[in-house]
């Protein structure tokens, strides 16, 4: 079956670096998984940087990442700063981008959140996560030898997993399969409504009300099936 490109919104980049002022400081990092590049943009494992690509724009390169600065509201009126972080050192290096902008902004693992992709969920399925073991993942894995530690926050997109099990390296290098493109629409865009809620809610009240969604159900009856 052909693999389906999905539009994730390709932009051009600037080059000015990003700078941090009294007035805006930096409450906050959102990192999303994913490789550098055309011949990988429409892949599974760039499913992080779609979710970046919705909450965002103006992306600037500075050292290893491409960085754009957002604001959310929260429900007290105030103004939350963050940067969205899409690297550029490829998925398996992600941490050599995460921890030095951790350290420039003196940003707690508790107020970093990884979006990737993960094979263990099926796909329509999103989860929220405190640490815990990565399950294969080397992005995750390098994040946490470059922070020192698991306990960042992370989003989990669901992308099922191969066929057969020694094929997940290529599994996710491959676009989905166009009978998920309405349901991986859906995920990526309340992904990106996730991400606002946990900046500005905390991540309890984001499990509650994101980790039992399952977009790939069936639509529920509210009528009793007829019968002959």
């Amino acid at each position: 079956m052909d693999d389906y490109l999905f539009e994730s919104g390709i932009k051009w980049f600037s080059e000015n670096p990003v700078q941090q002022t009294p007035n805006n400081k930096v409450m906050f990092l959102i990192v999303g998984q994913g490789n550098p590049g055309l011949q990988y943009a429409h892949t599974k494992h760039n499913v992080g940087f779609w979710v970046l690509d919705r909450l965002g724009s103006n992306f600037q390169h500075k050292d290893n990442a491409l960085i754009a600065e957002v604001k959310f509201r929260a429900a007290s009126g105030e103004w939350i700063s963050g940067l969205l972080i899409k690297p550029t050192t490829y998925y398996n290096a992600t941490g050599e981008a995460v921890a030095p902008l951790a350290r420039f902004y003196k940003i707690q693992p508790s107020h970093i959140l990884v979006v990737h992709d993960e094979m263990d969920l099926p796909p329509g399925r999103l989860r929220f996560k405190v640490g815990g073991s990565s399950a294969g993942n080397y992005g995750l894995e390098s994040i946490a030898a470059h922070l020192g530690t698991r306990e960042f926050h992370r989003l989990r997109i669901g992308i099922g997993k191969p066929p057969r099990p020694q094929d997940g390296a290529a599994w996710v290098l491959t676009g989905f399969h166009p009978d998920f493109v309405p349901v991986i629409d859906k995920v990526i865009q309340t992904a990106a409504e996730a991400v606002q809620t946990w900046a500005t809610e905390g991540i309890d009240v984001c499990q509650k009300k994101y980790n039992g969604l399952n977009f790939a159900e069936p639509p529920k009856r509210t009528e009793p099936e007829q019968t002959g």
